[in-house]
Formats: structure tokens, C-alpha cells, sequence
């Protein structure tokens, strides 16, 4: 059969689905969920990272005709060519190595997924899962859950790093137990915010930094200087922006955008640079002497970070466990 200018032909044992000339998300999503087994992906992503089906074969375990059969499936269903047969093995089209990340990633998900339920097996209801913002896991995480994983081994922590938007995905699918992040503009349904512990805003900079050393700074001062910029979602460009704006300052600013720890830090040292972020996420780095906080004494009060949580009864024990640890944590180490 011809699906475009390619001729594909049907292997033996191999699924036969009738080729439509344009057919949606829809159809062929409903063709993969009842026409296609794990399998399938399987022998897709280890012919396309192999280049060959007899290496493919031999990584999953399968015989050769059997991946070729797999493969001839797979691209019957989705109506495409994935792979180019050559005599030096099976070379991607353009869509398969458009589509290949988006299966790494089921595939990956699939494995993340049994690695829970295993766990679950033998720990009962002892899993944890955070949704936390950057500042929480640098300003609160590191620092805490060692001393929570001596005191309670049997409970596994599971962290997702959250920026604004993903926050409301994270709560909207039920995929955490509790969200580490600044009271949000409104709280979801059965879900309250209460305060953990508070936090500012400081302007940080290299260690060699000329301005390290100057006193009683104003952010007018900060004119001449250039900036490394946050996230525009983030609650700390937003006054940045503002501060700006209020000081009637068009900043200088490095034009990068890769807003990593590792990667701000490397900028920080190697450069006179400045960013206005929280104190919670260089807290580490600038205890460690790697980073330098300037004395800068009109910024704005900034949000403390909290616990975002269904009531405490909604919650598993091993859940509430690690919410009560949090806030005796903060008390006696501020």
C-alpha cells in the first residue's frame, strides 16, 4: 500500500488498518490505544537509538521478525514511514525522530510508575510526594529532609520541582500530596495555604564584585549595573520589574535564558553580574561564601514561603509526618 510517495508493504502477521488521507490526533490515538502493546514503543526506541533491528532484537529480548513485525506494525497504525531499511541497518525518517522523545518519555513515565509500585508494596502508604517551587527545595528541602530520611527511612520522598504554571497542573491532576510555594492568588478547592517560614528579597553577586564591600546601598545606586533575569512568572521579577518601573530604570540585562542554579552561579563568578532573587534559593551558596548578598536597603518586603495541603485528616499519615517535621524543622533552624 502507499501511505504518501512511500510504498510500505504489510509484513507477514502484521496488523492491516485502512489508511485514511488525513487522519486526526483523534483516530490515531484511539488506533494506538487499542491496536498497540508496549512492545511496540519498545522495539521502536531501541531500533531508532541501535540502528539496527538485530541489535534491537537482542537489547529487548525479542526475535528478529518479530521486531520487524512490530515496527511494520506500528507504522501501519500511524500511517507513516518511521525507519528506511538500508543495508547498513534502519535509519530514522523526520517524523520518527520527532516523535521519538515524546515515547522515551512514556516508556520512562511506565518505568517511574512500576518503580512506585513496587516501593508500595512493601512500604505500605510511607510515600511522600512534594511539589515544590526553586526556593523551597534550595532555602528549605536540602537543608531538611536528610535529618527527615535518618528519623524516618521507611518513607520515600518524592520531589517535583514546580515553577508557577506547573503548580496548578501539579494540583489539577492530583499528582502531589503538598506544594511548597508563596500563598497563591486563589486556593484550590479542599486545599489551604498556611505560612512556613518567611523570606526576602537580596541582590547577589560574585564574590569579586566591586559593590560587595559598599554600604547602606539604594537600588538607584544599581543604575550602571547589568542584571540576570528570572523567570517573567516569577513573584521576584515581578517586583523586580515594578522596582524598575518605580525608579523610572531601564536596566541592562544579560540576555539568558536558563535561569539554573549552576548556571547563575557560573555566571555570577566569572562576571560583575547582579540578580534580584530570593534569599531562600542562593541561601546555600551565599552561607558557603560562593556567593555574595549586597547591602541594598530599599527593597520591598517579598511572600514567605508556606504549605499548600488538603486538611490534615485528608492527608496519609506519613504525609502529615513530614508537614509537622517541616514546621518544627523551621523553628529550630531558621
Amino acid at each position: 500500500m502507499l501511505f504518501g510517495c512511500v510504498e510500505v508493504i504489510p509484513m507477514p502477521g502484521s496488523l492491516h488498518v485502512q489508511p485514511t488521507m488525513t487522519p486526526s490526533s483523534e483516530i490515531l490515538f484511539g488506533r494506538l490505544t487499542s491496536g498497540a502493546r508496549i512492545r511496540h514503543l519498545q522495539a521502536y526506541v531501541s531500533v531508532a537509538e541501535l540502528g539496527s533491528v538485530k541489535r534491537a532484537a537482542d537489547a529487548i529480548g525479542l526475535s528478529q521478525p518479530a521486531v520487524t513485525s512490530l515496527i511494520a506494525d506500528l507504522e501501519q497504525l500511524l500511517e507513516c514511514v518511521l525507519f528506511q531499511r538500508h543495508a547498513r541497518g534502519m535509519w530514522m525518517t523526520g517524523i520518527a525522530k520527532e516523535l521519538l522523545p515524546f515515547v522515551r518519555r512514556a516508556l520512562a513515565s511506565l518505568e517511574r510508575g512500576t518503580e512506585f509500585v513496587a516501593f508500595r508494596h512493601v512500604s505500605a502508604n510511607s510515600v511522600v510526594r512534594i511539589g515544590a517551587i526553586h526556593g523551597a527545595i534550595c532555602g528549605l528541602l536540602v537543608r531538611a529532609l536528610p535529618p527527615f530520611a535518618r528519623a524516618r527511612p521507611e518513607v520515600m520522598i518524592e520531589v517535583q520541582e514546580a515553577n508557577v504554571p506547573r503548580i496548578a497542573s501539579l494540583l489539577l491532576k492530583q499528582e502531589i500530596d503538598m506544594m511548597l510555594c508563596r500563598e497563591p492568588a486563589v486556593e484550590p478547592e479542599g486545599w489551604g495555604f498556611s505560612e512556613l517560614m518567611p523570606d526576602r528579597l537580596v541582590v547577589v553577586a560574585g564574590p569579586q564584585h566591586p559593590l560587595v564591600e559598599k554600604r547602606s546601598l539604594g537600588f538607584a545606586d544599581l543604575f550602571d549595573e547589568t542584571w540576570l533575569l528570572l523567570h517573567p512568572a516569577t513573584h521576584a521579577r515581578r517586583m523586580f520589574d515594578q522596582l524598575m518601573e518605580h525608579h523610572g530604570l531601564s536596566p541592562k540585562y544579560r540576555k539568558l535564558d536558563a535561569m539554573s542554579t549552576p548556571l547563575v552561579l557560573a555566571q555570577l563568578q566569572s562576571e560583575p553580574l547582579l540578580v534580584l532573587a530570593p534569599y531562600s534559593v542562593f541561601r546555600q551558596l551565599i552561607e558557603l561564601g560562593q556567593l555574595s548578598q549586597l547591602d541594598v536597603i530599599d527593597i520591598p518586603p517579598f511572600k514567605p514561603l508556606g504549605v499548600l495541603s488538603p486538611s490534615d485528616a485528608e492527608m496519609s499519615e506519613a504525609a502529615l509526618d513530614l508537614k509537622e517535621f517541616l514546621y518544627r524543622y523551621v523553628n529550630q533552624h531558621p
